[in-house]
């Protein structure tokens, strides 16, 4: 399980890379050229989503590492292949990869928030360790995404190559250690299926896309974009929050977090088909 959590890092560390490389300077002040946009995204993502998901934990009797998992989700970063579902549904580059940027960015500063409140004021006890929390975001978000920016700057001829290879092998990588996480523990789904979790996750899901179609604004592009990653969240990352030690999660830590990858996926799948649809793509 060390080795199968390494290799999904491995392949988060090098996706993240690949992102900092292709950032250009502006698009990182997306915060300063169009801030209702950006209010709007994250408080999607990092306020209506996380509230959600606090008070459906706080009011289900729902398993404690299911949880641990559902929090860390909805805390969690977009996951770095999401601009390519965010392009489906008509999202422009810039826009992708400044949320991409800002996302990773505000997690270092939501995270002991949201575990503060999670806590202190709902009284739900996880398996999540605050300083754990922060360095595995340092490790696995600021440090990479400073890496590939600061090859950006000091290898621009080299750059755009080490991208691509980036890319293609964190995207390798993220791949194996999914589908090997599901064969290998995809028996853990059967075990957190029961006690509500399904309905948990599906409602979970479903308020995603929706907080984030109506927070996406009047723009029909930026509604997709904003849906898809407010439910496309870092399940690697996620597992390593959910898990305390980082390298050995529980199986209802790992049932729930590959359950809700299974259906964040089916449940998409006819929204960006209607998304498709309304922007003529």
């Amino acid at each position: 399980m060390a080795i199968l959590t390494l290799t999904l890092l491995a392949g988060v560390l090098l996706l993240v890379v690949a992102i900092g490389i292709g950032a250009r300077p502006g698009w990182a002040l997306l915060l300063l050229r169009r801030p209702w946009l950006v209010l709007r995204a994250m408080g999607a993502m990092y306020v209506a989503m996380p509230a959600f998901v606090l008070l459906l934990v706080w009011i289900l009797p729902l398993q404690k590492p299911v949880s641990a998992a559902l929090l860390s989700l909805a805390i969690s970063p977009v996951l770095p292949p999401w601009g390519r579902k965010a392009a489906v549904v008509g999202g422009r580059s810039d826009d992708v990869i400044g949320l991409q940027l800002l996302s990773s960015g505000l997690a270092l500063l939501v995270i002991p928030l949201m575990l503060w409140l999670v806590e202190h004021v709902f009284s739900v006890q996880t398996t999540l360790d605050p300083l754990a929390v922060e360095l595995v975001l340092l490790v696995t978000v600021a440090a990479p995404l400073a890496l590939g920016m600061g090859t950006a700057r000091w290898a621009p001829q080299a750059a755009p190559r080490l991208a691509a290879v980036a890319e293609r092998v964190g995207g390798v990588l993220l791949l194996l250690g999914g589908v090997l996480l599901i064969v290998l523990r995809g028996p853990a789904i059967l075990g957190v299926i029961g006690q509500g979790t399904l309905g948990a996750i599906t409602a979970v899901v479903i308020a995603g896309l929706l907080i984030g179609h109506g927070l996406g604004g009047p723009d029909p592009r930026m509604r997709g974009v904003l849906a898809s990653a407010t439910i496309y969240r870092h399940p690697a990352i996620a597992l390593i929050l959910a898990s305390g030690s980082g390298m050995q999660p529980e199986d209802g830590v790992i049932g729930t977090v590959l359950l809700y990858m299974l259906v964040s996926l089916l449940l998409s799948m006819p929204y960006e088909r209607w998304r498709r649809r309304v922007i003529g793509a």
